[in-house]
């Protein structure tokens, strides 16, 4: 190959540089490595004699259009108290199972409804919902710490190690499904359910352990035999069998209207039948003056005046009944029609298993009563309706205005 003429020869010497020549120095503007900016804002809410003040800390991005942006990185809460008010910091209200009540822990599910009660609700009617909402969110309190101390006290160590393989997939599946790492996955789980990966794990842990003490302890109880399903329909068996249906039709015409008395008299004597006199009268509804379920003897049944039932057990259904004369109109009856409704037998599947199913639903809500009932004179030490006020006078305390 030839030596092209722009060739230069090349020495280890263009690689090495004299002490005492210049330096070839790149200025990089100071702004690039200046740290990020931050900015910190605060949110207050009134929170009974206090207030609670929302700290966000968030980092001022740039991008590369120049536009700004804040990107939260921490958030703190804090309780600010009025000068010369009370605020229950905590308060021990009882155990359940040996495990102490908080009132903060308990408190701090509900605090949203209670503050949204106080802001909507004048102070008498907000203390009544309030404490309507501890009494019921409590008794579910209770509820789930005493089925949840239970199936922990029953499981083998065999058993433990199951739950925790089984809490590992749950967790990894979990992850893959919200962004495939831990981090997005705790950031999805807090912004969606207001939750870290732990907690949700330990709600996951509790609700599939209080499913299986239930399903071990209530369920044999529902038991449903063919002979309660005979029972239970023969109980309904009207509503499985609903009577017939039929309506009464009327055509009436006041005696001082004596030249349309004559007209309609005339048009029944030429054999005209109801329908046909209605639509030249254009009488309202169709002429439909009652509907009735059909009783089991009949027309003669019907709670209708002797003389209007007799005209229609003269008549065929259909036809128009002969006048009904009285001081001051002139009336025809006429049967419009008798509409059956579907009936249901006791041998249709579907209806089977409808009874079937409230049956058990049934049963199950008694049997759970019952069991947590029994729960609660084993464990519970402390007398729920003290406990329950105690929660509901820390919350007035804590969250309705001072007067």
């Amino acid at each position: 190959m030839e030596r092209p003429d722009t060739a230069a020869e090349i020495s280890a010497a263009d690689f090495s540089r004299a002490p005492d020549a210049p330096l070839d120095i790149v200025q990089v503007p100071t702004d690039v490595f200046a740290p990020e900016a931050t900015v910190t804002s605060e949110e207050t809410e009134a929170l009974g004699s206090g207030e609670r003040v929302t700290t966000t800390t968030s980092l001022v991005e740039k991008a590369p259009d120049g536009t700004e942006r804040d990107v939260p990185i921490a958030t703190t809460e804090d309780i600010r108290i009025k000068p010369g008010e009370r605020w229950t910091v905590d308060s021990l209200v009882g155990q359940i199972n040996g495990r102490p009540v908080y009132a903060s822990k308990f408190l701090q599910s509900v605090e949203d409804r209670i503050l949204r009660i106080v802001a909507e609700n004048p102070r008498e009617r907000a203390q009544r919902l309030i404490e309507e909402l501890i009494t019921e969110r409590f008794e579910q309190y209770i509820n789930n710490e005493l089925i949840i101390a239970e199936a922990e006290g029953m499981l083998t160590p065999d058993m433990q190690l199951g739950v925790l393989a089984w809490l590992q997939s749950i967790q990894e599946q979990t992850v893959a499904g919200y962004g495939g790492n831990q981090a997005s996955a705790n950031q999805t789980l807090q912004d969606q359910f207001g939750m870290s990966m732990e907690q949700y794990l330990q709600e996951k842990r509790d609700e599939a352990l209080a499913q299986d003490l239930l399903r071990r302890r209530v369920k044999p109880r529902t038991i449903v035999s063919w002979r309660d399903i005979e029972r239970e329909y023969v109980r309904f068996e009207k509503e499985f069998n609903p009577p017939p249906v039929v309506s009464i039709g009327r055509i009436r015409v006041d005696v001082a209207e004596g030249e349309l008395l004559k007209d309609v008299e005339g048009r029944v004597a030429l054999g005209q039948s109801f329908q046909e006199l209605v639509a030249v009268l254009k009488t309202p509804d169709g002429g439909l003056w009652q509907k009735y379920e059909m009783p089991a003897n009949g027309i003669d049944g019907l709670p209708l005046a002797e003389d209007i039932r007799k005209l229609l057990l003269g008549v065929a259904h259909g036809q128009l009944t002969p006048a009904s004369r009285k001081a001051n109109s002139v009336s025809w009856f006429c049967v419009m029609d008798v509409a059956t409704r579907d009936a249901r037998t006791l041998y249709d599947p579907m209806l089977q298993r409808q009874i079937r199913v409230a049956l058990e639903e049934q049963r199950g809500r008694r049997e759970q009563y019952r069991y947590l009932r029994k729960l609660r004179d084993r464990w519970v030490t402390s007398d729920i309706e003290q406990m329950t006020r105690r929660l509901a006078l820390i919350a007035y305390d804590r969250y309705l205005p001072s007067v």
